[in-house]
């Protein structure tokens, strides 16, 4: 998840419509996050930070290249899952040359459980997954859990324990 900041505000919503478009989820600034977009607006130039990797565009500025800076700094972040590189804005899961593309319900779980190693509710987690259902079915959840398991430790033989205590699930790594 992306926390964006901007002086500028039609830059901050262009940007946040652009990504929510592309399925790149932005959060309030008091959820966990795993990147954070700084746009900082002055007269002749736009300055972008985006963990750390800094760029400067000369104003005016085509907004479609702004978003296409921003997507291209994104799209490499990756993030340890054991041996093993996460890239959440890929979809991707890999090791060596071994790819494991996800499913974004799948991406989603991943995200998650990453964000909050010292665990997420399940109801929480469901809800992040399935805004719109007005019944929470746990069932559905364990499933995709199970299929996500299955399909990692096939594809890239990586097993992934997901632990449930109280409700509340963390993931443990092999």
């Amino acid at each position: 998840m992306i926390k964006l900041v901007c002086n500028n505000q039609l830059f901050y919503k262009t940007i946040s419509n652009y990504l929510l478009q592309k399925n790149i989820i932005i959060t309030s600034t008091n959820q966990k996050h795993q990147i954070v977009i700084d746009i900082k607006d002055n007269q002749n130039v736009s300055k972008i930070d985006i963990n750390g990797y800094k760029t400067e565009i000369s104003l005016p500025i085509d907004i479609n290249v702004l978003n296409s800076q921003i997507l291209k700094k994104i799209i490499d972040i990756n993030f340890p899952l054991g041996i093993y590189k996460y890239f959440p804005y890929k979809r991707v899961i890999s090791y060596q040359e071994k790819k494991s593309l996800l499913s974004d319900i799948q991406n989603l779980i991943i995200s998650n459980l990453l964000m909050n190693q010292e665990g997420i509710d399940k109801d929480n987690l469901y809800n992040l997954i399935w805004k719109k259902d007005k019944q929470i079915y746990i069932n559905k959840l364990d499933t995709h859990l199970t299929n996500l398991k299955k399909k990692l430790n096939q594809e890239l033989n990586l097993k992934i324990n997901i632990q449930s205590n109280n409700k509340k699930l963390r993931l443990l790594i092999d």
